[in-house]
């Protein structure tokens, strides 16, 4: 059977989730209805796969995910330096899971696709710092 992309999106969420504890109030492994309240938010969503042949031993599947982290902006008693600093903070955790996280029983290899993009979102009339972070997951089976 060929390995699923919700089983690699679900085990990141999980160890993601254990390394951002008390950093991040909401990990998910979809995208959030409403940000109200759930913020900072990590997200993980699938982003697309591709599933290269081998010679009569069938395919070796390579996920691509997308990393969400939103963080609000300035707000009473919250500055914009301060959402700067966790939305920092947060893109270093993440990076640290994927170092530490190399090679697992779901995957073989987990890297940054590219360059993450930080940006600002309005949602509902609310400014948050949006970043994606890509990554590319590799699998042996």
């Amino acid at each position: 059977m060929s390995t699923s992309r919700e089983t690699i999106r679900d085990a990141l969420v999980t160890l993601l989730d254990t390394a951002l504890s008390g950093t991040v109030k909401t990990v998910t492994g979809s995208k959030a209805a409403d940000l109200a309240g759930l913020t900072p938010l990590v997200a993980v969503l699938s982003s697309g796969s591709n599933r290269e042949a081998l010679t009569f031993q069938g395919t070796v599947p390579t996920f691509y995910l997308e990393v969400q982290v939103w963080v609000l902006q300035a707000t009473t008693g919250w500055t914009n330096a301060q959402a700067e600093d966790k939305i920092d903070e947060i893109e270093a955790l993440i990076a640290g899971v994927c170092e530490d996280n190399v090679n697992t029983a779901n995957w073989t290899r987990v890297t940054y696709t590219g360059r993450s993009i930080v940006r600002d979102q309005t949602v509902a009339g609310v400014q948050y710092y949006l970043e994606i972070i890509p990554l590319t997951i590799s699998t042996a089976k």
